[in-house]
């Protein structure tokens, strides 16, 4: 086969090839024709900002039920801790009333597990003072 000069591969990209007599030429995409006119009409821009009231997170008494549970009554104080992680997460997620049921639930169980904590302390100190009493009033009738 002799070189004539000419090559054997059609000029242009080969991705695109001629088109067929009577048919208008391809065009890469992105290329126009320079008799071709793009209409591109802008769509206004329509921006909604709907702003809620900020709300105030509600107090959720986690401190105090761990300070209940550590020095006071343990059941109760993890149940103030269950309830104030509760109420967090729930104003976390935008539930403001459920926020608030909770954080007064976890104020409610603090509250009961402080009082029955307050009650074990005096009754213990009591018995102490009567077992006392009790073994001093032994020791008297024993050496008497």
């Amino acid at each position: 086969m002799a070189h004539t000069g000419q090559s054997e591969y059609p000029t242009g990209n080969p991705a695109y090839p001629t088109a067929p007599a009577g048919y208008p030429a391809q065009t890469p995409p992105g290329y126009a024709y320079s008799n071709q006119q793009q209409n591109v009409q802008q769509q206004p821009v329509q921006t909604v900002i709907v702003r809620q009231p900020q709300q105030a997170a509600p107090s959720d008494y986690m401190v105090f039920a761990i300070i209940v549970t550590i020095f006071c009554c343990l059941p109760l104080g993890i149940v103030g801790i269950i309830k104030a992680s509760e109420a967090k997460n729930r104003f976390a997620s935008g539930d403001y009333d459920g926020a608030e049921e909770s954080s007064e639930s976890a104020k409610n169980w603090s509250i009961a597990g402080l009082v029955t904590g307050c009650i074990k302390l005096t009754l213990v100190i009591i018995l102490n003072f009567v077992l006392a009493a009790s073994a001093v009033n032994e020791a008297d009738e024993y050496y008497n």
